[in-house]
């Protein structure tokens, strides 16, 4: 889920991040659809959860969320090809 992801990502530097994460992809876009991720057509299952956590993104800024949440997926495209 991309609200972990980001949790991770704030607290861990990113090459620290990607190395703890494994990536399994359920169809073959997961990783293209994270490059072009956009926390504004994101949802929770519980809209008070997301109303909480959609706070707590913009507090960080949710640019910073997005490039986050794209950077990841360059990483495990880069970790991919090699």
């Amino acid at each position: 889920c991309a609200w972990e992801l980001f949790v991770l990502f704030s607290f861990a530097r990113e090459e620290q991040a990607v190395e703890k994460l494994i990536l399994v992809e359920l169809d073959t876009s997961a990783v293209s659809r994270l490059a072009q991720f956009n926390v504004s057509e994101a949802h929770c299952y519980d809209p008070n959860e997301e109303a909480r956590l959609r706070l707590v993104v913009e507090a960080v800024s949710s640019s910073r969320f997005n490039d986050r949440i794209r950077s990841c997926a360059a990483s495990f495209s880069a970790l991919s090809s090699s």
